[in-house]
């Protein structure tokens, strides 16, 4: 999820049904979602997918934290769209911003065909990303704003979501999506994967006999993908609670996580995180930020719904620069942080976490469709004994490529 302080909303008609897309690193001008690892560094990773508007390629971000779509279209002719004579605006909190007229016309995703679809167009936007022409939320539908600035200024124009809408279209339909990420045999970051709607990938069903983990909205106005933590595991140590919030939305031993797509790391209260990177020899908080041996590694895993799910040893920090003798530095990819009760949640688990396991989102009463409480189902997909075994290997590779990609200097 990209930190917004304004957002819009999408408006769309899907036409389709179930329907998987693979994503993988680099460019295509396809249907398929493609994971984009930006600079190949894991706190640069994004999804980039390619769409078709008025029969035009882009390639855009995918996000599970936004569901607003808009596009930089500048040196772009746009002929065939309706103008809703109402100005869009994202802002971002690094200072990035899209904005631009909403339009409303064709657009195509995988095998949805959408004939009015509301985005923003944004020529020359600033927010873009390595070669992304924009953005496609399919996060919780309340989460757009585009529906409650046509509906201020009295538009006919839909403002329902991407998501909203298909499920509109195919009631029959389960209202869900579900992400599977994959390793880079080198880098060791997210590679690919595959983004489902509607059904659960090949050899994955055992993912909807898991337990639904109740999705606890801080503010029904504002949802995300917000579930109660159990706690941490560290070397067989147990560490829970430390949550800002009280009882009547989390346990006393348990912690508010948001699961994020969109996010590469994550953050921890600084109780998990310092207890995590306390326990690597070697390892030492400088500013802020725990800087772990290279080849440090630690056993730990997150509890939900009284299952643990282990954290292969790479995940647990990432290469970010080297020192002044060349050598390799790695920082830890779950950052130390305390929030307040303005704060979603407590901690945030991104791709760090996410690819560890295969993840269901249930939208739930979130849709128009829907009538039940959402919920998220995760299912381990890391061994870790396995892991701990083939870390010190795949270790080496992971340095000796950034340093081959970036050089000594790096």
């Amino acid at each position: 999820m990209r930190s917004t302080f304004a957002s819009l909303i999408l408006s769309l008609v899907a036409v389709s049904s179930a329907y998987r897309l693979p994503f993988r690193r680099g460019s295509s001008h396809s249907t398929s979602f493609n994971f984009t690892n930006v600079n190949a560094a894991d706190n640069r990773d994004i999804y980039v997918g390619t769409i078709y508007v008025g029969g035009q390629p882009y390639e855009v971000q995918l996000d599970t934290g936004s569901s607003d779509l808009w596009l930089d279209t500048e040196g772009v002719t746009l002929s065939g769209f309706t103008n809703t004579s109402v100005t869009g605006y994202i802002g971002y909190g690094d200072g990035t911003v899209a904005t631009g007229p909403i339009l409303v016309g064709s657009v195509d995703f995988g095998n949805f065909t959408v004939s009015k679809q509301a985005f923003i167009s944004a020529p020359g936007s600033n927010a873009t990303t390595s070669g992304d022409t924009g953005l496609l939320g399919v996060g919780p539908p309340a989460l757009s704003n585009i529906l409650t600035v046509l509906e201020l200024e009295n538009s006919s124009y839909s403002g329902a979501s991407f998501i909203d809408n298909i499920f509109m279209t195919y009631p029959k339909e389960p209202n869900f999506i579900t992400f599977q990420l994959s390793r880079d045999p080198e880098l060791a970051v997210t590679s690919g994967g595959v983004f489902t709607i509607g059904e659960v990938g090949s050899g994955l069903k055992a993912v909807q006999k898991a337990p639904e983990l109740k999705v606890v909205e801080v503010n029904n106005a504002i949802p995300y993908w917000t579930t109660p933590m159990d706690g941490m595991v560290v070397n067989g140590k147990n560490y829970s609670g430390h949550s800002v919030f009280n009882s009547s939305l989390v346990g006393s031993s348990q912690t508010l996580a948001l699961l994020d797509t969109g996010n590469s790391l994550g953050s921890l209260p600084t109780y998990y995180a310092n207890a995590l990177y306390g326990s690597i020899p070697g390892a030492n908080l400088t500013n802020g930020t725990w800087v772990v041996p290279c080849g440090g590694k630690v056993n730990v895993s997150f509890v939900f719904g009284g299952q643990t799910f282990p954290v292969h040893p790479l995940d647990v920090a990432y290469v970010a620069g080297t020192d002044d003798n060349g050598n390799a530095m790695c920082v830890g990819a779950f950052s130390g942080a305390d929030v307040t009760t303005d704060s979603p949640n407590d901690v945030a688990l991104g791709d760090s976490f996410l690819r560890n396991v295969y993840s269901l989102y249930d939208y739930g009463k979130w849709v128009t469709a829907g009538s039940t409480a959402p919920f998220i189902q995760l299912l381990s997909t890391t061994d870790p004994a396995k892991a701990w075994a083939e870390f010190d290997s795949l270790n080496t590779v992971r340095i000796n490529a950034y340093l081959a990609i970036y050089g000594k200097g790096g």
